[in-house]
């Protein structure tokens, strides 16, 4: 193994993507299940310990945009290039096999203004709006990395870009908010931080991974609590429980680091796999739904047992024997160039 390579990512990433398919399946229960129920409670407290993905994965694309220009010359063109080329050739594919099946399956007729526009709003599925945070975080994020890396004040300004990052996300509100960086900015700078202060914050994360875990466990209390009673304050205990989530899950990926070794090919393979498997998901529960509709299922956990069952081997085993076979091609075109 690399001495330099940061593999807790790897199993950080490979929990945050089978944690956004767990939150999209159990969302069904928590709107399906009787308010108060013992059902909906238990539903509602796993699809809100786990509602930390869009964070993670900010968090994690500010670490892994950044940690190569330790060693290297930073270049701004090539950077944004290289990045957004990464997402947005599979977002744009994936955009056709949305607008494709939703046509076939009655949603949306054939328009091709209609499918420009929710290609650039990123609204032809639900799930979509990430890459468009994403896309957003490539093109801002050389100005986050020139402030951090030139300032020797780098926790005052994490927790400044915290304190802005939560006020935009309570109080900017029209039909496209959720996906403005703005409301996201923090989680992409604090990986930015980290590939700068690597060292530093493995020391505070190990000194303070009791209190974090603790910080967890409460935020995701309160956070379940909140939404259970629809209050005011829900997005300020998502954005406190979001924070705790990343060092939570981080502590988490250490202790996999530690003893998972040997499972690392899988995860390496998992983690390589996971933009697809988020891009693909939605489109299986789709269908996993309209099967459930089309036989009369009305029980919420026959349908929560059916999506559970179809939905998480049907995307990762497809995703993964992609990604396999990518890895084989590119290994046999690099050999043959070499030979």
């Amino acid at each position: 193994m690399k001495e330099d390579k940061l593999y807790e990512l790897d199993y950080m990433r490979f929990i945050a993507c089978l944690a956004v398919i767990i939150v999209h399946i159990t969302a069904t229960g928590v709107t399906g299940y009787i308010h108060g129920s013992l059902p909906h409670i238990m539903v509602l407290i796993l699809n809100r310990s786990l509602k930390f993905t869009t964070p993670i994965f900010i968090f994690l694309s500010g670490v892994t945009s950044f940690y190569s220009y330790r060693k290297k010359e930073f270049k701004l063109f090539q950077f944004i290039k290289k990045r957004l080329k990464k997402v947005l050739v599979a977002y744009f594919f994936w955009c056709i096999i949305y607008y494709s099946a939703y046509i076939k399956l009655g949603f949306y007729s054939f328009d091709i203004k209609f499918f420009l526009d929710n290609v650039v709003l990123g609204t032809m599925s639900y799930h979509l709006y990430f890459v468009i945070i994403i896309a957003q975080m490539y093109i801002v994020g050389p100005v986050f990395y020139k402030l951090l890396k030139s300032s020797d004040k780098k926790v005052a300004i994490l927790i400044a870009s915290a304190l802005v990052t939560m006020l935009c996300a309570e109080f900017i509100r029209f039909k496209y908010a959720d996906r403005i960086f703005l409301k996201y900015m923090f989680f992409y700078m604090l990986g930015i931080f980290v590939t700068l202060e690597y060292d530093r914050y493995m020391a505070w994360i190990n000194k303070y991974k009791l209190i974090i875990t603790a910080g967890y466990v409460a935020a995701s209390a309160v956070y379940t609590y909140v939404s259970f009673n629809d209050m005011s304050i829900y997005i300020y205990a998502w954005f406190v429980f979001s924070v705790f989530s990343v060092f939570f899950v981080y502590v988490v990926g250490l202790v996999m680091k530690k003893y998972m070794t040997k499972i690392y090919s899988f995860i390496k393979l998992f983690g390589q796999s996971s933009y697809y498997i988020y891009l693909m998901h939605p489109l299986v529960l789709t269908m996993a739904i309209m099967y459930a509709d089309s036989h009369g299922i009305l029980s919420i956990t026959s349908r929560l047992i059916i999506y559970s069952l179809t939905v998480i081997p049907i995307t990762i085993i497809s995703c993964l024997a992609f990604t396999a076979a990518k890895n084989k091609i590119k290994k046999r075109k690099k050999a043959a160039l070499a030979a």
